[in-house]
């Protein structure tokens, strides 16, 4: 489970001009609640019911991550980063979550359903997502857990979806599941190694392989090999990244699961069915969280790709299927779908 708290200090979302720091972001995002009650417009209050919100943010020029690659599509990671900064803030902001419970994601889903707009023109684009969360479990007015669904535009066209469930944890149960995950991993990993040790200079992935442009945005290593089209894939986030930040004794966040699924998908359909990464972009992603990874205990990532089909257009796409281990625990599986947009 990603148990990444969100929103930047650099951000601005609106009604939070200070937020707790965990990624970088180099514009304001805005944020407004769409109360469905008179109530809620005069008392600016939620209640444990279904809400409505609106997210508005420009697309970033000139990021270190966001922009850093071939400038073909804007990054998805961007929007994914924006919709799960939004959902902690509401969560604590207005349905009045305990800032002590850490808010994990139980699973995620991600959708472009039209790759027009998302194709990066030189110049300004603005984002929008549409977002409804429905509280799950009162308890005495306050939720459990959110079920999230936002929709996605760029300069006014509709052209993605996402969906996400999260738990909000008693701090005791959230430090008992995360110990009793260290100890089943410890059974077959090696403690000693750093997750932000990288592999030789020489053994690195190349940045253009991934579709990045900076060492530094490569979170996987080269694959150890392939065993009936499966390849098995360290994943290397460096300690003080702005995004897949990963340092030893916290948990690994949600976006390295992300990023990390579109590296490893893009070495595997380049291996096997010759897609190319400067034209490849990711259209689906689908993830299940089992449990908390620790980032100073080895990561790995299992990715195998079925064969690709044509979509409506005949352009080739490729599913890709994962998992993500620390020893023989897994942490979560995911699916990647890949469109070849040449």
């Amino acid at each position: 489970m990603d148990s990444t708290l969100a929103a930047s200090s650099t951000a601005s979302l609106t009604h939070a001009p200070s937020a707790p720091a965990e990624t970088g972001f180099v514009a304001p995002l805005h944020l407004l609640h769409r109360p469905a009650t008179p109530e809620g417009f005069l008392l600016d209050a939620t209640a444990p019911a279904e809400q409505h919100f609106a997210l508005s943010a420009e697309l970033p020029r000139g990021h270190a991550t966001f922009n850093d690659g071939p400038g073909v599509f804007h990054d998805l990671l961007f929007v994914a980063e924006c919709l799960r900064q939004a959902t902690h803030f509401v969560a604590h902001q207005y349905f009045r979550v305990p800032a002590e419970r850490p808010a994990v994601f139980v699973s995620s889903g991600l959708d472009v359903l039209d790759p027009a707009p998302w194709r990066d023109t030189g110049g300004p684009a603005h984002v929008s997502l549409d977002i409804t969360l429905t509280p799950l479990d009162v308890v005495h007015g306050i939720p459990r857990g959110l079920d999230c669904r936002g929709e996605v535009a760029i300069d006014g066209v509709g052209c993605g979806s996402a969906r996400a469930r999260l738990l909000f944890l008693m701090p005791k149960v959230y430090e008992t599941h995360r110990a009793l995950g260290r100890r089943e991993s410890l059974y077959s990993t090696a403690p000693g190694r750093a997750a932000d040790a990288r592999e030789p200079e020489s053994a690195a992935v190349r940045p253009e392989r991934v579709g990045r442009g900076r060492p530094d945005n490569v979170v996987v290593g080269p694959p150890a090999g392939a065993v009936d089209g499966e390849f098995v894939l360290p994943v290397v986030p460096a300690a003080e990244h702005e995004v897949f930040r990963a340092r030893p004794g916290d948990h690994v966040p949600g976006p390295v699961f992300l990023e990390a699924s579109r590296q490893a998908s893009l070495i595997a359909a380049a291996e096997l069915h010759g897609f190319e990464a400067a034209h490849a972009v990711l259209t689906r992603w689908r993830v299940s969280f089992r449990g908390f990874g620790d980032a100073d205990l080895p990561l790995t990532c299992t990715v195998a790709a079925d064969d690709p089909v044509r979509d409506g257009a005949g352009r080739p796409t490729v599913r890709t299927r994962l998992a993500f281990s620390q020893g023989s625990r897994v942490l979560c599986t995911a699916s990647a779908t890949l469109l070849q947009d040449c």
